[in-house]
């Protein structure tokens, strides 16, 4: 083109927008004439047209700011009926409000505007009007606002929002941004055909707070190895309130039905959530049934983060059992709290109570204790000082035997201190005897009660203790410490049986622990013990009857003895270019860890220290002997000792060859086999004590483990009583050893994948979560729903199986045959789809027939929601659980869950 012809374009098209400026201005700034010959003014053509409403025009009453206009195509003024006609990517703005739509007509005598979308050839939608706020955007088929009220009114309105998605036939956006939805489906999962989605007839959506909807059906999407099931509507509601805050927000808990044989017909789970701030909520819960039982529980949380979390729960029940006309009412109370005040002092509660006439119900909020049979308490508050070194810990246990309601409880305080070298400073050399000389004290006190059988027991003891020590080192290799203890223990202790008794323990252990040649670790000590008591009762008998008691003058006794230990290693090594081609053995080696102990002391239960009295049995025609402190708090005398132990630890280890360019070598252990027995020089009879052996070994697998362990008698037994008796097995006819007990145990874990039609590789943390040691290894003992993602369908399929038995067998009785148990179990998981995972878990018991608490579970992914399921198919506590989830962080707390019992009678 040439450049005259190209300024006259230039000029005709400057001057035809000045003309649509100067009718613009026209049009909202001048008053209309009726004589004026045209009617309708326009702008058309290839170029954007613009125009803006200043906010004092009275043509848009009830506007207070400007709104801006604009369209591709073309304007259309209808001076007459005030209307402006906008085509093409029309887009009008107004005080942080916008529409864009294809064609937007504007009515100035009511101050509201309508957009329009476009269609095809077939009547088919190609674009739609689009709504957009400071409060989220939308489109709809089209859109009515209204400028003085700041309201609107769309049809087939469908939008993506912070929240979720949700669609309608009909919907009225008020000013503050509130949504009425006439028919109206809301869902948070972002896909064109929904996992699940809520629909409702008349449903309110407050942005960034809750849905109300008037009534309410949830439905899922469910799919079945890999086929799509229809829509079914899994719970209808009159009234719902919905939260859509991604914090925790109050609303009405979603009630569960349930019928059981005992109770008939109940609903659960209903209640209410409050959460009060950032930092605390409470959960207000209750069951009610048909014949009049009812339960009604709490739970109190707060979580001020760094510095203190914890936990109130409570709850009472009145269960109505109509299968035998019995009442139970029972209560449950629980606080945890874990509070670090510094990084030195910490205070952790854990404090369980439970009475009335109990009866176990899968709605209580404490479940567990169905199977424990038992509620604990634990309390503990610790502090230390110079980074660790010392500190004092104070402690509080319970223990509430449910099936008895016996409680023993058990208050501790303790003090501890690392060693400590009270003469030693910087200016020391190593060699000065103030830097070897050291000291560890330490002191604690238990206080002990039980109500056992209605009966009170009490026992109060403490415990003080200093060790001091002197470590010398004589040349290379050669070294050893040496120690003297002082411990003193008192006790006070009030029983039924006893009364009360008062006792005191003095030790003083003098010992010395030495490297020699450094391969040999040699032990001595000396220990000197003292026992002071009193209220020592014995007895006086006539004619084998107690007739008199008295109280024994003698209230304390002493013992003393020696104890020896040596122990060293020794090493055998193989290498063998033969093992190495064929089993990529680089060496073996048998490492052998003897242990030899010595321990000596006198009889002191002999008439030389007196520690024994007697007394003449009529009925027996004897004198009978007997401990004089029997009924003391400190009654073992120590018989005669001088016993020699013999130990012998067999390590064989193998160094496999491992990736060349890595140069990696790994040790694997073949096998662990450990032996040990004892003599009793100073014994009238069966000196020597049993042998125990014990084995393990994985060498065929990292994930397979056998042990295995077995107690040996060298002596036979008496044929009438079965006790042992001073003669060898071998010469009473049997082998050279008797079988007393033993166990075995194999456990297997291994996991891997099932390949599915498509090929594909896993994602990084898919594949670490099957190979890791963790993978899909939760217990299902306490898994009730699973919360990972799991594999696509273009990946592998995961799948595990953990194997233990376990065989048990006591012959201690040497008359009556072996009493063996033998135990499976089985932990089983496997992904049958991308969506659908199983998993099994039950031990079977395998000399009586019976499996030990079954239960399978079936977990499925959708992705927008997640389905589990478990089933307890057999034995005492029968039942099952079946949960449905949404896993938006906004919907986390929206869960259809169903627990129920198992008729076990018919």
């Amino acid at each position: 083109m040439k450049p005259t012809a190209m300024v006259i374009m230039h000029l005709y098209r400057l001057s035809r927008h000045i003309l649509v400026g100067i009718i613009v201005l026209s049009v909202f700034f001048v008053s209309f004439s009726p004589c004026l010959a045209e009617d309708e003014l326009s702008s058309h053509g290839g170029t954007e047209s613009r125009g803006t409403v200043s906010a004092d025009s009275s043509l848009v009453s009830g506007t207070q700011s400007t709104i801006v206009f604009s369209a591709r195509d073309s304007l259309r003024y209808a001076i007459s009926l005030r209307t402006m006609d906008l085509w093409g990517k029309a887009s009008i703005a107004s005080d942080n409000m916008s529409i864009d739509a294809p064609r937007i007509v504007v009515d100035y005598s009511t101050s509201s505007l309508n957009a329009y979308p476009s269609k095809d050839d077939k009547g088919d939608l190609v674009e739609k009007p689009v709504f957009a706020d400071k409060k989220g955007s939308f489109e709809a088929e089209e859109i009515t606002y209204n400028f003085s009220t700041r309201e609107g009114l769309t049809e087939n309105i469908s939008s993506e929002t912070d929240e979720g998605y949700y669609s309608g036939e009909e919907v009225t956006r008020l000013e503050n941004g509130e949504l009425l939805v006439k028919n109206g489906f809301f869902t948070t999962c972002p896909k064109d055909d929904p996992d699940f989605w809520f629909y409702s007839r008349d449903m309110r959506i407050i942005p960034n707070d809750r849905i109300v909807a008037r009534p309410l059906i949830m439905y899922i999407h469910p799919v079945l190895f890999s086929q799509q099931l229809p829509p079914i509507p899994l719970l209808a509601l009159p009234y719902m309130v919905i939260p859509l805050r991604t914090d925790r927000s109050s609303g009405f808990l979603i009630p569960r039905a349930g019928n059981d044989d005992d109770r008939g017909f109940y609903l659960s789970n209903l209640g209410y959530f409050w959460a009060f701030n950032d930092y605390t909520d409470l959960r207000l819960e209750g069951d009610l049934a048909l014949n009049g039982s009812w339960r009604i529980g709490e739970r109190f949380r707060y979580n001020k983060r760094y510095l203190y979390h914890g936990t109130l729960e409570a709850e009472f029940e009145r269960y109505l059992n109509d299968s035998d006309e019995s009442k139970y009412d029972n209560w449950f109370v629980n606080l945890e709290h874990h509070q670090k005040f510094d990084p030195t002092a910490r205070l952790d509660l854990d404090l369980e109570y439970q009475g009335g006439n109990r009866y176990y119900d899968v709605n209580s909020i404490d479940s567990e204790n169905i199977i424990t049979e038992q509620a604990s308490s634990y309390a503990s508050f610790s502090k230390t000082y110079n980074e660790g070194r010392q500190g004092f810990t104070l402690s509080y246990q319970g223990v509430q035997d449910l099936t008895s309601d016996d409680v023993t409880q058990t208050l501790s305080a303790a003090y501890f201190q690392s060693r400590v070298y009270p003469f030693s400073s910087g200016s020391n050399s190593p060699d000065d005897w103030r830097s070897r000389f050291s000291l560890i004290p330490r002191a604690d006190a238990t206080i002990y009660s039980a109500v056992i059988d209605e009966d009170d027991y009490w026992n109060y003891r403490g415990d003080v203790g200093l060790e001091m020590a002197y470590l010398q080192d004589f040349s290379e290799g050669f070294s050893a410490r040496f120690t003297q203890g002082i411990h003193f223990q008192g006790q006070f202790d009030d029983s039924p049986l006893y009364g009360i008794r008062r006792g005191a323990k003095l030790e003083l252990p003098l010992g010395v622990q030495s490297r020699l040649f450094r391969y040999l670790n040699l032990n001595a000590s000396i220990l000197f013990n003292n026992y002071y008591q009193d209220g020592v009762v014995t007895a006086t008998y006539d004619d084998g009857d107690v007739v008199t008691s008295t109280t024994d003058e003698r209230s304390h006794f002493s013992s003393y003895g020696v104890e020896l230990e040596a122990e060293t290693r020794l090493y055998g090594t193989l290498y063998s270019g033969l093992l190495r081609d064929l089993a990529g053995i680089k060496a073996l080696r048998h490492t052998l860890i003897p242990t030899l102990s010595f321990t000596w002391n006198p009889d002191f239960t002999s008439d030389d220290f007196g520690y024994y009295g007697r007394y003449y049995d009529e009925s027996e025609g004897a004198y009978v002997r007997y401990n004089r402190f029997m009924d003391a708090l400190y009654s073992e005398v120590p018989g005669p000792n001088c016993t020699v132990g013999l130990g012998l630890q067999n390590l064989f280890q193998a160094k496999m060859a491992g990736d060349p360019k890595k140069s990696s070598d790994r040790v694997v252990q073949l096998l662990s086999f450990d032996a040990s027995t004892a003599y009793n020089f100073a014994a009238d009879s069966l000196k020597l004590a049993p042998l125990v052996l014990s084995a393990s070994s994985n060498a065929l697998s990292p994930n397979l483990l056998f042990s295995a362990g077995a107690v040996y008698d060298f002596y036979s037994y008496d044929a009438v009583s079965g006790d042992r008796i001073n003669t060898f097995y071998a010469d009473d006819g049997g082998g050279l050893l008797r079988f007393v007990k033993g166990f075995m145990n194999m456990s297997l874990n291994v996991n891997g994948y099932f390949r599915s039609g498509n090929q594909g590789s896993a994602p990084t943390e898919i594949l670490n979560a099957v190979e890791g040691d963790n993978a899909l290894a939760t217990s299902v003992y306490k898994e009730r729903f699973r919360k990972k993602s799991h594999l696509q369908e273009a990946y592998r399929l995961p799948w595990q199986l953990r194997l233990s038995l376990y065989l048990n067998s006591d012959h201690e009785n040497p008359l009556e045959p072996a009493d063996t148990d033998a135990l499976l179990n089985t932990s089983a998981r496997i992904g049958l789809s991308n969506i659908w995972q199983l998993g099994v878990n039950t031990g079977y018991d395998i000399e009586n027939g019976d499996f030990v608490f079954p239960q399978i579970n079936l977990y499925g992914d959708f992705n927008c929601w997640e389905m589990g399921f478990e089933w307890i198919p057999s034995g005492e506590y029968q039942s099952y659980f079946f949960q449905i989830g949404i896993k938006s962080p906004q919907l986390k707390d929206l869960r259809f869950r169903q627990r129920g019992r198992i008729d076990t009678s018919s």
